[in-house]
């Protein structure tokens, strides 16, 4: 009876020990899955960076392999496929893009990058109502986050109406008083309107929050040094609005 007790503490044991031993290398292998995927996304940022698309759409692509439901990898293939199309004025290559920008947003319905993304794609393909109600759509998903309404702010502005954009971003500093993206897409809203000062609090606001903004560091010293050289009389000015980027324009950022 008592060997039969210990025979059996022995198996108990063993098994124990064999799930312990599974559980470790499964700890292995994900661990060695997620570094694979931050180095190639890494060496495909890079890659875009110097304007090699095939080697990052490459990169991109083995993110996929090893984690196939990783949203970044997605958008950043799509950024990818966005520049080399838009670069060979190639429209299969567009179309591969939107597509990848849709699936990262079915894997994670708040990534703004992938929704600003598609939102420019779909400008520069002629379909500019999508783009709005492709945004309007997020907005009202979730109205309690600022991501969304800033976005639908920046597309509203590219379209001339810097009133309705000024709304939807107080809109959103409504909902977040510390939003530095916000509070920067209000500044410079302002200073396309040619109302430095506002323009000015704001990106003060922004380096209170952010001292490494160095873009609107340069911002503000420059609009310091504009309103140093102005006239007593602020209706003396002729000061003109500046011109603002189109939507999208900016290189897309490349997360992870």
């Amino acid at each position: 009876m008592q060997t039969s007790f210990y025979r059996c503490r022995s198996k108990i044991a063993f098994v124990s020990q064999l799930h312990l031993l599974v559980l470790m290398l499964c700890f292995i292998a994900v661990c060695g899955c997620n570094l694979g995927v931050k180095q190639n996304n890494i060496a495909g940022r890079q890659a875009y960076e110097m304007g090699q698309y095939a080697n990052a759409i490459n990169e991109f692509q083995q993110t996929l392999q090893l984690n196939p439901r990783n949203a970044d990898a997605y958008y950043n293939l799509g950024a990818s496929y966005y520049a080399v199309g838009k670069q060979a004025k190639n429209q299969q290559w567009l179309k591969q893009s939107e597509n990848l920008y849709r699936q990262a947003i079915a894997l994670n319905d708040q990534h703004t990058e992938a929704h600003r993304g598609l939102a420019s794609l779909l400008i520069e393909t002629g379909q500019e109502q999508y783009a709005f109600d492709l945004l309007n759509a997020w907005k009202n998903r979730y109205p309690n986050s600022p991501e969304p309404t800033i976005e639908l702010a920046r597309l509203y502005q590219e379209y001339g109406d810097n009133r309705r954009a000024t709304d939807l971003l107080a809109d959103a500093l409504r909902l977040d008083g510390q939003n530095v993206r916000a509070l920067k897409a209000m500044g410079h809203i302002r200073e396309v309107q040619g109302q430095t000062h506002l323009a000015l609090d704001n990106y003060m606001r922004v380096l209170q929050l952010d001292n490494r903004q160095t873009d609107v560091a340069q911002r503000v010293a420059a609009l310091q040094t504009q309103l140093a050289s102005l006239p007593i009389d602020p209706s003396q000015s002729n000061q003109a609005p500046m011109q603002q980027p189109r939507y999208g324009s900016t290189t897309p950022y490349l997360p992870r």
